[in-house]
């Protein structure tokens, strides 16, 4: 036999409640963003960026004056 007794009625969201969990969603994805955006920075800026090479086709010239 099952005891039905205990069993609760599941309670609509009201609009309230419904607003108020997509603002914590929000909250929390704008929380997570701004941490990667603080790693991302925090990592830059133990490992300065080297200048960028120079392009291969000025590198390489060729030597007119050995002909």
């Amino acid at each position: 036999m099952m005891n039905d007794g205990n069993q609760k009625a599941e309670v609509p969201e009201t609009e309230d409640a419904q607003t108020f969990s997509a603002m914590a969603k929000a909250f929390i994805v704008n929380v997570s963003w701004s941490y990667a955006e603080a790693l991302e920075r925090m990592k830059r800026s133990r490992n300065p960026q080297e200048p960028a090479p120079e392009s291969p086709t000025e590198q390489v010239k060729p030597d007119t004056e050995s002909n």
